[in-house]
């Protein structure tokens, strides 16, 4: 009698366990549940996946009915969603912040693997964060990276003088301010049109290298209905996956039903620039890191504005959450004291016993079954985060030699000398050409001008310092970025490496490939203070070693004073 009352137990606990995904895909099937998402800004390629998950059927094909509300000029969509007026939200990296004043914001997804926002400087006030001291800047509040950006580079806000955003690039235009916070994909297409020489300053120079437009929710939605906020979220994703699949299309629907606040030529500006910060072919549209939202809370706490090792834990959605075996353990002791009352009234009915026994056993397996099935989704989801990890490490790196590669000098240039800025040390730059090698591919073929690329990066890996930042700029080009060594210093070690490269020889099959360097240097603050100077400086100098015969190392000369 006691072991029937417990199977029907239970089986009713079984039950009431699987309703509710089944009750979620009947409502879904019969009536749609609608949900709104407050963007944070207006109608424009930034939303081209929501616009996408709904043109195309994905939203109504998970049973919802999704209405996108525009942000009002001022505006803070994280307020927006936790006042309850809309369910989802577009955000940005002080959502961090949000959590730590006790806001139970949860992030979803992240769009942009790295921010678009920029301060946008008139060229005639000058192209670094410390010429905005004294001047006019239009920024908003909630801009915190930017924030950030001036307080880490030691111009705090204090010192500028902070006007009310207008949203309105013709104030920058017309001289009407100094500088504006923007996004890269959106008032710089504008500048340009309109023929305004400007800067665009990232926070990136100064290492502050946060996430933007990240999908996010509130802890009181994810536990209403998780299984909504799971199918909303997939049908985003589908749509984002299919708005840089089918770009031009996109736009053509965004200009017909949602907004001519933009030009096509516009549009597909912004979409190009969205795909450089989003780098949908490297790194899975969406994905999160919490490593990097940790290093986010780091630049805050080391700028005062959150505690310092504050953690995060429920602020990123885990898509596969352990299960709570609470009801289990409830289960299996409730059991337990059944099965000790039943033997006591039992105790001479031996099949009785063992059927109390194998129950007891069946059920200790199930709960063993479920720890290896933890620790195997443990293990799955660390081997994901370390593919991961060799994923981003990839997207910086040149297949073919291991070097850096020009996306990341890019950044990497940008930082040294902002660096070299605050500390006042000089950084040189190599550009190194191999001599002729267009005549040695069409002699023995690509794979020996492969070998030959490969002698040279090794070469290079073994010399440098572990300062130095070694690319492969591109073809049979390649540049060094050498921190704190000034011009005639990078030249004679440069000198060295021609050298050594000439003495030596390439061993290809039968053959022993001979060829020659020929480098040009150049140095900050000489020879220019922007990446593009020192390049075009190291580049001219290069062309001076070539036509001089090859095979030799030339400086640049300084800037002249304008």
């Amino acid at each position: 009698m006691h072991l029937r009352v417990f199977a029907g137990v239970a089986l009713a606990c079984a039950l009431l366990l699987g309703s509710g995904t089944n009750a979620y895909a009947a409502n879904a099937a019969s009536a749609p549940a609608r949900i709104n998402v407050q963007l944070n800004w207006k109608h424009q390629f930034q939303f081209a996946g929501f616009y996408a998950a709904i043109e195309e059927g994905y939203y109504r094909g998970a049973g919802l009915e999704v209405r996108l509300t525009e942000a009002g000029e001022g505006s803070d969509p994280i307020d927006a969603v936790l006042s309850g007026f809309a369910d989802f939200g577009v955000g940005a990296s002080e959502l961090a912040l949000r959590r730590a004043r006790g806001e139970r914001v949860v992030t979803l997804a992240t769009i942009l693997q790295h921010s678009p926002l920029v301060l946008l400087v008139r060229k005639d006030i000058g192209d670094t964060v410390h010429s905005l001291a004294g001047r006019k800047l239009m920024i908003m509040p909630h801009e915190t990276e930017l924030h950030a950006f001036l307080r880490r580079e030691g111009v705090p806000i204090d010192r500028i003088r902070t006007l009310p955003h207008s949203f309105d690039p013709q104030d920058l235009i017309k001289g009407r301010v100094d500088a504006i916070s923007g996004y890269s994909t959106d008032e710089p297409f504008i500048l340009r049109k309109a023929g305004l020489p400007f800067a665009a300053l990232t926070p990136r120079s100064s290492g502050v290298d946060f996430y933007a437009d990240t999908l996010f929710t509130t802890e009181t939605v994810l536990k209403r209905d998780p299984a909504r906020v799971k199918a909303f979220l997939a049908a985003t994703l589908k749509g984002w996956q299919f708005a840089m699949d089918h770009t031009e299309e996109t736009v053509e629907f965004i200009l017909e039903r949602y907004s001519r606040r933009h030009s096509r030529e516009h549009l597909l500006f912004e979409a190009a620039e969205m795909r450089r910060l989003m780098q949908p072919d490297l790194i899975e549209i969406g994905h999160i890191n919490p490593g990097r939202w940790q290093h986010i809370a780091g630049v805050y706490a080391e700028l005062g504005m959150l505690p310092k090792e504050y953690s995060l834990d429920g602020f990123i959605l885990d898509p596969d959450p352990r299960p709570d075996l609470a009801w289990l353990h409830r289960g299996v002791a409730a059991a337990g004291v059944a099965l000790l009352i039943a033997g006591v009234f039992a105790f001479r009915q031996v099949r009785a016993n063992r059927v109390l026994q194998a129950e007891i056993t069946k059920r200790t397996d199930i709960e063993a079954k479920l720890r290896q099935t933890n620790q195997e989704m443990t293990e799955q989801l660390s081997e994901i985060r370390s593919l991961q990890s060799r994923l981003e490490e990839l997207a910086i790196r040149d297949g073919l030699t291991g070097l850096y590669n020009r996306r990341y000098l890019d950044d990497a240039l940008e930082r040294e000398l902002a660096r070299a800025q605050r500390e006042g040390h000089p950084v040189s730059i190599a550009l190194i050409d191999l001599d002729n090698f267009k005549q040695l591919n069409d002699t023995y073929g690509h794979q020996a001008g492969d070998a030959v690329l490969k002698s040279l990066s090794h070469l290079l890996a073994e010399q440098v310092r572990s300062s130095d930042i070694a690319c492969r700029w591109g073809g049979e080009e390649f540049v060094l970025v050498l921190p704190n060594m000034p011009l005639s210093a990078a030249a004679e070690r440069a000198d060295g490496w021609r050298a050594r490269f000439g003495e030596g020889g390439v061993r290809f099959g039968e053959f022993t490939l001979r060829t020659t360097l020929s480098v040009g240097v150049a140095a900050y603050p000489d020879q220019g203070t922007l990446p593009a100077q020192l390049l075009r400086a190291a580049d001219e100098a290069l062309y001076r070693a070539k036509t001089a015969g090859r095979n030799r190392v030339e400086t640049a000369g300084a800037v002249p004073t304008p």
